[in-house]
C-alpha cells in the first residue's frame, strides 16, 4: 500500500519539474525581431524625442523648442495619425529647414519606394525606410 504523504510529495515534485522546464524552455527562446523602423527611429530620433517618443531625449532640454511627445500625435489629431503631414515632418522637403526646428532625414530615409493607405484610404508614396518608422511611431500611438 503506498502512503499517501510520499504520493502527494511525488505529485508536487512532478509539478515544480515540469514548471521549472517550461521557465527554462522560456528563457531559451529566442527574443522577437524588433519591429521595422524601431531602429532608425533610436538611431535618428531618440537623441531629442526620447527612447519611449515621449520627447524627453538627451538633448530636449538643451533645445529652444522642447520636441513634441510623438505618442500622442494621433491625440493631438482628433484620434487620426496623419501620415503625410508625419512623413513630411520626418522626411523633409525643399525649404523645411528654413522654417521648422525639426532636421530633414531625406538622405538617411531615401531608397526604395512603397505605398501606404492613410487615414481617409488614400495612398501615400514613401520610401519603405520611412513608412516603417511612420508604422512604428503610429504603433507608439496612445
Amino acid at each position: 500500500m503506498h502512503n499517501p504523504s510520499t504520493r502527494c510529495v511525488r505529485r508536487y515534485g512532478l509539478c515544480a519539474t515540469i514548471v521549472a522546464a517550461g521557465l527554462v524552455l522560456a528563457g531559451c527562446a529566442p527574443e522577437p525581431a524588433p519591429q521595422p523602423g524601431a531602429q532608425a527611429y533610436q538611431d535618428y530620433c531618440a537623441i531629442c524625442h526620447g527612447q519611449s517618443a515621449m520627447g524627453d531625449g538627451e538633448l530636449a532640454r538643451a533645445l529652444a523648442v522642447p520636441p513634441p511627445d510623438l505618442t500622442r500625435i494621433s491625440a493631438r489629431n482628433g484620434g487620426v495619425f496623419p501620415l503625410r503631414a508625419v512623413a513630411d515632418s520626418v522626411y523633409g522637403y525643399a525649404g523645411k529647414h528654413d522654417r521648422d526646428l525639426m532636421p530633414e532625414f531625406t538622405a538617411l530615409l531615401d531608397g526604395p519606394q512603397t505605398v501606404l493607405t492613410d487615414a481617409e484610404g488614400r495612398p501615400q508614396q514613401v520610401p519603405q525606410r520611412l513608412a516603417e518608422m511612420l508604422m512604428y511611431l503610429q504603433s507608439l500611438q496612445r
